[in-house]
């Protein structure tokens, strides 16, 4: 493959429903493009971009994957990505290193949630749809048109019409030429254009010629003169359209019919990486002002890091958008956010899993860099002369926990190694060990995502690990006032030991803070240099309640009385008095426990709040705000901890994989009765 400049280079990332046909697509086009001699098949886990272990056992995308084709003397890199949301992270590296989008639709009734996930997260995007599975029995093409007009309005222009014998797509009529096509081996062949066919293709051409007229003032005129439009006038406007999003084109077939369609729309109609419409922002480090440039040869060498591959051979790889300038191999680059120097050793494009060694690539281009020593996703390599930072990718969080525990005492060292490795690569995964309950716990997009996390653990590093549920951190309080009087009085027949305090506990209304400590000691009862260890007895008391052992938060000590002796007492005598009134007391204040409540910001489309609000209810949850905006609702809502464990999996099903939310820690609140009887049961097993 030679190396291209950045006006013959283009990027389209490849979306759509998992299982709606990406992948088979993308190797039917790199088979009509000549870059493979033979088409693979998913079943046999011989595809160009589903080449990871996982991909090929499971038989779904997981990973995005570049797949670099030359068509018409010109570089397209498709960008593969998975279908499943818990994946998500792929998509937004993919759609960050794309400049144009290829929507995989199936044939069958109903508009799928991929297919509006695909749709909204490429608004602003020039994109093509591609309505896929013609040869299915059960395919609706023209039902699949009228929802996607309905849905998403009417940029939506089907320029390819099927022609159709038997349920079977024997051709196809181009609207926009007004030519019939019949297939013929792996080409096509001329033909008339049905005549039945007439009353479906005259309101699309009219269509387009109202799309091309609005193209321009003499177009328009011309339009309005009654002249035909010529192929080159309605290829031009087509491509106007497509480019500044008035005009979507809706393209059909199958996995292997249509392809050669589709290479040449993404040819005629997609700009190409050095187009104006590309032009982007930039941080320049020199002057702290954003510049505004495009996909420019003539600039300093500058990349974008938008994906990070951890393999335990290879070791760390970099994919990149090429940004400004050329990069050769054997430069060394700026890491302008780790400010640190990067030596690239060798370039490389990547095919696939296949890494292809390339002297230089040109802005616009994506390649791959091993062995990095300091860069990461989201990082920006440049020159010195030319400091710039790109605006990083934007993740969602991950929420979606359980704990993980290594399988066999050799893997406890392992595990966190193992696990920073990956998280290098999937910026949708968090791990972090919580010091109270000494729990692992790894967080993920869902169950799917996390199960695979678990698979490459052992495949990729040789670690066993098992997951489970994670322990909710309760907190205990005392809902009434004691005073609780304690002595601790030791003879061992020399140096004895006596304590003697007498404390008044009550509910300090404070659940932000463990205790507060007063003393309202009249006369000397207990000498003042013994203050310290009341208190340091009350802070160790509280690490553990009476109930089921959590820590005790809201309650406030005051010492009033007590006695000392003048020769036995001591700090630890006073300590140890403290913590038996302290349990003493515990246990007459009617002890309660309490539960973390978390903030949750849920955004969805307005037509699941009904659901939403109903699972909130069922969840013990408060509303305490609803915001409705452009088709979409914003709820705000207060919820116990322990009720949303699961609600990454629980507001997927609910709003098909459209709604996201957002959590954040709230604070405490006393838990109903049943919930205290079954939390204190589990603590006693």
């Amino acid at each position: 493959m030679r190396v291209y400049h950045s006006n013959e280079i283009g990027n389209v990332v490849v979306l759509g429903h998992s299982g709606s046909g990406k992948t088979c697509i993308i190797e039917s086009m790199a088979y009509r493009a000549g870059s493979i001699s033979k088409i693979g098949r998913i079943a046999d886990g011989n595809t160009l971009s589903d080449y990871d272990n996982e991909e090929i056992k499971r038989k779904i995308s997981i990973n995005t994957a570049v797949v670099p084709l030359e068509w018409e003397n010109c570089k397209i890199n498709l960008l593969d990505t998975p279908g499943n949301i818990d994946f998500v992270s792929e998509i937004h590296q993919a759609i960050r290193a794309a400049e144009s989008a290829l929507i995989i639709v199936p044939a069958s009734k109903g508009i799928n949630v991929g297919t509006i996930q695909a749709m909204n997260k490429t608004k602003g995007m020039p994109k093509i749809i591609f309505i896929n599975g013609l040869d299915d029995p059960n395919s609706a093409y023209q039902q699949k048109l009228t929802e996607l007009k309905e849905t998403f309005g009417k940029a939506i222009a089907p320029i390819q019409v099927p022609i159709m014998e038997n349920h079977k797509m024997v051709g196809y009529v181009n609207v926009a030429k007004m030519e019939g096509r019949h297939f013929q081996g792996d080409h096509t062949v001329p033909s008339d254009i049905p005549e039945d066919m007439w009353d479906e293709v005259n309101p699309i051409k009219e269509m387009i010629d109202e799309a091309v007229a609005n193209s321009s003032d003499a177009l328009l005129e011309k339009y309005f003169n009654g002249e035909a439009f010529s192929k080159e006038e309605i290829s031009w406007a087509l491509r106007q359209g497509v480019m500044n999003n008035t005009i979507i084109p809706v393209l059909c077939g199958t996995e292997t019919i249509g392809i050669q369609i589709i290479l040449n729309s993404i040819v005629a109609f997609f700009p190409s990486a050095a187009d104006t419409c590309n032009s982007f922002v930039v941080n320049n480090l020199e002057t702290h002002d954003q510049d505004i440039i495009g996909y420019n040869e003539s600039l300093a060498p500058s990349a974008f890091v938008f994906k990070t591959i951890a393999d335990p051979f290879v070791g760390r790889l970099s994919l990149i958008k090429i940004c400004t300038g050329t990069l050769k191999s054997g430069m060394t680059l700026y890491n302008s956010n780790k400010k640190e120097a990067e030596k690239l050793n060798k370039l490389f494009i990547m095919k696939g899993k296949e890494l292809i060694e390339t002297s230089e690539l040109n802005a616009g281009d994506i390649g791959a860099l091993t062995k990095l020593q300091y860069t990461q996703t989201n990082d920006t390599l440049c020159t010195l002369d030319y400091r710039v930072a790109y605006e990083p990718i934007e993740f969602p969080t991950p929420y979606y926990s359980k704990a993980i525990r290594p399988v066999g005492k050799d893997n406890e060292e392992k595990i966190a190694n193992a696990i920073h490795r990956l998280l290098e690569e999937d910026q949708t995964l968090r791990f972090e060990t919580n010091s109270e309950t000494k729990q692992q716990l790894i967080y993920g997009m869902g169950d799917q995502h996390l199960d695979i996390i678990v698979s490459k653990l052992k495949s990729k590093f040789k670690i066993d690990v098992a997951l489970g549920e994670v322990i909710i951190p309760y907190r205990e309080t005392i809902r009434s006032t004691i005073t609780q009087r304690a002595k601790y009085k030791k003879q061992s027949g020399g140096h004895g030991q006596y304590g003697d305090v007498e404390i008044t506990f009550e509910p300090s209304l404070q659940l932000n803070t463990p205790y507060i400590f007063e003393e309202k000691i009249v006369g000397g009862a207990v000498p003042r240099a013994y203050f310290p260890a009341v208190e340091k007895g009350l802070s160790e008391s509280v690490k553990e309640g009476v109930l089921a052992g959590y820590p005790v938060i809201g309650i406030k000590a005051t010492l009033i009385d007590g006695t000392y002796h003048n020769v036995d007492s001591s700090e630890l005598a006073f300590k140890t008095a403290t913590s038996m009134a302290f349990k003493e007391a515990m246990a007459k204040a009617k002890p309660a426990l309490l539960e973390p409540f978390v903030k949750m910001t849920i955004t969805a489309d307005e037509k699941y709040t009904g659901d939403i609000m109903s699972d909130i209810n069922k969840k013990r949850g408060r509303v305490s705000n609803i915001d409705h905006q452009e088709g979409n609702v914003r709820i705000e809502a207060e919820v116990p901890q322990n009720e949303i464990m699961e609600y990454a999996i629980d507001l997927k099903a609910m709003t098909q994989g459209q709604g996201t939310f957002k959590v954040e820690f709230l604070g405490y609140e006393i838990a109903p009765e049943a919930v205290q009887k079954r939390v204190i049961e589990q603590s006693k097993k």
